[in-house]
């Protein structure tokens, strides 16, 4: 897949069909308050792209359509994927991210406050008949303080090898730049980032 590739078809090659999922809410502390195991049904008919969620141990289905992707949506070359606001401001955000590798994805929805993470929901999903299920002890992520360009930043730390990177600016609210990366293995890397300008624009994918 290259970047002439519309949009919706780079997302579709990707992360389209059914999906199995173990979800996991952390609180501002790393620490597990629930976890909940999922269903993902991606399809597109009649030119309406539908992503179902369902929720296995209640059984509720929740149904996402649009025709095109969201304006606010950014799909990477590799079919990488996040959602959320177009700018950010002094006001509570989300945002979704995800990385796809083969038949196995990791995917976050970080909920901000004014000043602080609320919560993230760190979900590792996977085709059916595929193993790769989640930790059986209650998760807790390993969380650092780090610098990015010059800026303070907070290093969430999941599975070994799944790291959310949530960067502030010094005189700006919320967030100028989230990222999720996946070390697969040695030679795998799977990234997306979804980065603000200092006035809280949102800011185009970088080039690959």
């Amino acid at each position: 897949m290259t970047l002439s590739a519309p949009p919706r078809q780079r997302l579709m090659e990707v992360n389209g069909g059914c999906w199995e999922g173990l979800f996991a809410r952390l609180g501002p502390d790393g620490r597990e308050i629930e976890r909940f195991p999922t269903r993902l049904l991606v399809t597109d008919q009649d030119g309406t792209i539908e992503a179902a969620l369902t929720y296995l141990s209640s059984g509720r289905t929740v149904p996402m359509r649009f025709s095109e992707p969201p304006a606010a949506m950014q799909i990477s070359t590799a079919g990488h994927w996040s959602l959320g606001i177009d700018r950010t401001g002094p006001w509570p955000w989300i945002a979704e991210l995800c990385v796809a590798h083969g038949d196995r994805r990791r995917r976050i929805v970080l909920r901000h406050g004014v000043d602080s993470v609320d919560s993230l929901t760190y979900a590792r999903e996977w085709r059916p008949g595929v193993t790769d299920s989640g930790p059986d002890a209650p998760l807790i992520a390993s969380l650092q303080s780090m610098e990015v360009d010059g800026e303070s930043a907070t290093c969430w730390s999941l599975d070994g090898n799944v790291e959310v990177v949530i960067v502030h600016h010094p005189t700006q609210p919320g967030p100028v730049q989230v990222s999720l990366t996946w070390q697969v293995d040695a030679d795998v890397r799977c990234r997306i980032e979804r980065h603000y300008s200092p006035y809280g624009l949102l800011e185009p994918l970088p080039a690959t």
